[in-house]
């Protein structure tokens, strides 16, 4: 068949008499407010189906029925990251673009629009390909994409129209609005947004040891009502870390700074998966660092509250005293009760979520108010204790060596594993754990 015969038939679809158009009409106004996202993205259950479904009308020239929400939702799925290079889709993405050259339909071109947005790719055959049909198409654009190139001159180039709004976004005072002002209602769109977000992030590292674009960055990560930013996280965590390599900032920002990350995406000692596993270990190791002391102060001043005791303070130089000196690698609480229920209460929270991670102390009896400290210190493993409790210390290669980051722990079952040296808080305690580390 020849492509000519094949537009006159959709641009019959396409007119005003095309059943259920009234239907898509009314749908698409409905989610004007979420534009560019013109078209819902089919579930993935459903892609197959109907690219190929567009695939056998196509070759069949089968037009009759076709609605403009079967077209458009194709086009998703035809253009998504699993078909968009597949070779036997070469036919179907052909047509889109073909039609797109000629089209008339505000609320076509709209959709593939959305389409080139959503599956950009720099320098991408696809990317191009619907660049190329879609500046064709420009004129004939509604109000909405005109409105929208006009403001970013640059949408349609395949290869530089992230840096152009990665340009916008540093001048932005709130990125998040600012985007949705100029047109791109959803701001963390997968695609070109993506790229742009990467671009923005490049742009905003060399400023990145200052309290108000580490704020700028949290905010465009998580603005306000939404969730957290999963794609290029990882990026943005990077870029974040990397000033504090080689020394740290205020203890006021490494605080704000590391409450914030775990609150948006979790401690990377419980789950180090997820955006996490993005983060080079370098600068994973930054935040590793600040946890550590962040632990040992949470559990000092926790402790220090629950058990009256005078020999809370030696023990709090002593410990602070050895982190200071990089000497103690890692480190991670477990509360008794009590220690829970005024952790809970003294804890920063970021949307209703804690911003610490910290472990329970199972043991009842006379040990139901025991609090712990796992220190990793070197080739050892530390455990301090509240209310009397011995100071133990396994070698870290000992297989009955309590390890780090568990949910709970029972100090009596710690107290009497085997392999470990053990000694009070008495006269000299700091200095037999010093020779012993």
């Amino acid at each position: 068949m020849s492509l000519q015969r094949v537009l006159a038939a959709v641009s019959q679809v396409q007119s005003p008499a095309l059943p259920g158009l009234n239907t898509l009409r009314a749908a698409v106004e409905r989610v004007q407010a979420r534009w560019p996202d013109v078209v819902a993205d089919p579930p993935e259950r459903d892609r197959e189906r109907l690219v190929a479904e567009m695939m056998a009308r196509l070759q069949d020239e089968r037009w009759a029925g076709l609605t403009m929400q079967l077209a458009t939702s194709a086009a998703r799925a035809t253009f998504d990251p699993i078909r968009r290079n597949r070779p036997d889709l070469v036919p179907l993405r052909t047509f889109y673009c073909a039609e797109t050259r000629v089209s008339t339909s505000a609320t076509f071109l709209a959709a593939m629009l959305s389409v080139y947005m959503d599956s950009y790719m720099p320098g991408a055959p696809h990317t191009h390909a619907l660049s190329v049909a879609l500046k064709e198409a420009r004129l004939r654009m509604g109000a909405r994409g005109t409105d929208l190139i006009t403001r970013i001159p640059a949408l349609l180039d395949p290869a530089s129209a992230p840096e152009a709004i990665a340009a916008l976004m540093v001048e932005m005072g709130d990125v998040w609005e600012g985007l949705k002002a100029i047109g791109l209602r959803t701001p963390h769109a997968p695609g070109l947004m993506d790229h742009a977000h990467l671009a923005y992030v490049r742009r905003l590292q060399p400023d990145l040891g200052r309290r108000a674009d580490i704020d700028r960055l949290f905010a465009w990560l998580k603005p306000d009502q939404q969730l957290p930013r999963t794609s290029g996280a990882g990026e943005a965590i990077t870029a974040l870390l990397s000033p504090w390599l080689s020394g740290d900032p205020s203890k006021d920002d490494v605080a704000h700074i590391t409450q914030t990350l775990v609150g948006f995406y979790g401690d990377p000692r419980v789950n180090p998966g997820g955006v996490w596993a993005g983060v080079p270990q370098t600068q994973r190791d930054v935040i590793l660092r600040w946890l550590t002391g962040k632990d040992i102060r949470f559990f000092l001043d926790v402790v220090s509250q629950v058990e009256d005791s005078h020999m809370w303070e030696p023990r709090r130089t002593f410990w602070l005293g050895l982190y200071e000196q990089k000497r103690i690698d890692a480190a991670w609480v477990a509360f008794s009760r009590s220690g829970v229920e005024l952790a809970r209460r003294s804890l920063p929270r970021r949307d209703g979520v804690h911003t610490q991670s910290y472990g329970t102390q199972s043991a009842g009896g006379g040990r139901s108010n025991t609090s712990l400290l796992i220190l990793k210190v070197g080739s050892k493993i530390v455990v301090e204790g509240s209310h009397s409790y011995k100071v133990h210390i396994f070698s870290a290669a000992h297989p009955a060596a309590p390890k780090l980051y568990q949910p709970t722990y029972d100090c009596e079952a710690i107290r009497l594993l085997p392999g470990s040296e053990a000694r009070p808080h008495l006269s000299g305690w700091q200095g037999w754990v010093e020779e012993r580390i």
